[in-house]
């Protein structure tokens, strides 16, 4: 199932990890734009269309609950396979919706899809490579994914398509070729797709394992206090920079002439510094181990907060971008590293699952941010904001500290692969 630490990572692994920024590209050509879309085909006024894109991110928890369990039960490849089908019924039902009541349903069912392959796919991921080449290619999957994002919104910005209905049919083909690939490799090499798989010829048998895999996830929650700890940790992470846009852009909204302009500086700095930085990110967190990387993340983060709340001026704000930006490249790896060593092998699905609790921090961030701007001004809103990523630090360094071998056995395994990838 796993690769040595001297050959090359199986074909699926490369494809996941391409796929990724596929899918990236094909979803910030159209989703950033929603809102657009929601205002001006539509008509739907701001509260609405808060109320439909906020939405997503607690069907998004829910399916990586469901998804991540669900695959520890029934195998990677059903799952993975149905998730890319939801997604493009999602994009074909945007094109062709002209109500409230649909563009709701659709978005249900597009963050249900995705945020179902996402903790699947990274599962399967950790499947099929040996656990000192996992960290790596967290990276890489994390480097494909802000490729794609950072090409995206600028390729629908300069065709046109921006807010438009074609934007969700080319997201839909994008996919449909994705799902083809995806579905084409698994076919011919089911032995890298191996993951857990169940043999049940009993539906009643087989309802019964799924209910078992979603007790057990909950379960996990409630039981590992490890576990539970890196979701409150994670919470805290995603407040600060899950939804960073959105923060800056209601405090550039406020006494800023050319508040839209800088927000524009800022988004396309986050994303080149991000693609640029991460191979170096990756080299440097081999060094480390996972805590180490997410405690130099967190005080850069923090830092680069600090930076937003006493920036007056463009560079100003693009220079503490970066400094944030860096902060963010060890960070996201690193939690995925750290999820896999607690996890057991019979339910790695399950907390990778468990983990998408976290994102609940990006309605946490700009809703927290918000009633902060309101009442005490922008600079104490990133003060308090950068402060929640201090506390995620001081739990993951007493938490890293109740994970047996984790320091040692890092170290000793980075030192492999170090010496395997100068041989390479």
């Amino acid at each position: 199932m796993t690769t040595g630490t001297t050959t090359a990572p199986p074909p699926l692994a490369r494809l996941l990890v391409a796929g990724s920024g596929i899918m990236m590209l094909a979803n910030s050509i159209s989703i950033p734009f929603l809102a657009v879309f929601l205002r001006r085909e539509l008509g739907l006024e701001p509260g609405t269309i808060g109320f439909v894109v906020g939405s997503s991110v607690f069907f998004a928890i829910f399916a990586g609950l469901v998804g991540g369990s669900v695959s520890d039960v029934l195998g990677r490849t059903p799952l993975l396979l149905l998730s890319l089908v939801g997604v493009v019924v999602s994009f074909v039902g945007f094109y062709f919706s002209h109500s409230l009541a649909s563009v709701f349903v659709f978005n249900a069912t597009l963050s249900l899809s995705s945020s179902s392959f996402g903790p699947v796919a990274k599962a399967l991921l950790s499947d099929l490579l040996p656990q000192e080449r996992r960290v790596k290619w967290f990276s890489y999957q994390y480097l494909a994914v802000n490729i794609g994002f950072s090409a995206g919104p600028m390729i629908g910005a300069f065709t046109g398509l921006s807010g438009g209905r074609e934007t969700f049919l080319i997201a839909a083909v994008v996919y449909v070729g994705y799902f083809a690939l995806l579905g084409l490799t698994m076919l011919l090499r089911p032995s890298d797709a191996a993951g857990p798989t169940r043999h049940t010829t009993d539906e009643s048998k087989l309802s019964g394992q799924v209910l078992e895999g979603l007790k057990g996830s909950f379960r996990a929650v409630a039981t590992d206090r490890t576990l539970l700890c890196l979701i409150i940790a994670g919470l805290l992470l995603e407040a600060v920079h899950s939804k960073i846009s959105g923060v800056l852009a209601q405090h550039l909204s406020l006494g800023f002439e050319d508040g839209v302009k800088i927000l524009s500086y800022l988004l396309t700095t986050n994303a080149v510094t991000v693609v640029l930085f991460q191979l170096l990110a990756s080299r440097i967190s081999q060094k480390l181990e996972p805590v180490r990387s997410i405690v130099l993340g967190g005080l850069l983060m923090f830092a680069g907060m600090a930076g937003f709340g006493l920036s007056g001026e463009a560079w100003q704000f693009i220079v503490a971008m970066v400094v944030f930006s860096i902060g963010e490249t060890f960070i996201i790896p690193a939690e995925f590293a750290i999820i896999d060593r607690i996890a057991p092998e019979d339910r790695r699905g399950s907390y990778f699952g468990a983990q998408t609790i976290a994102q609940l921090g990006g309605f946490v961030g700009p809703f927290a941010g918000g009633l902060i701007l309101a009442w005490y001004g922008g600079t104490a809103m990133f003060f308090v904001l950068g402060s929640f990523a201090l506390f995620s630090v001081l739990i993951y360094l007493v938490v890293g500290r109740r994970i047996p071998g984790l320091t040692r056995r890092e170290e000793h395994t980075t030192a492999k692969e170090t010496v395997s990838h100068e041989q390479a």
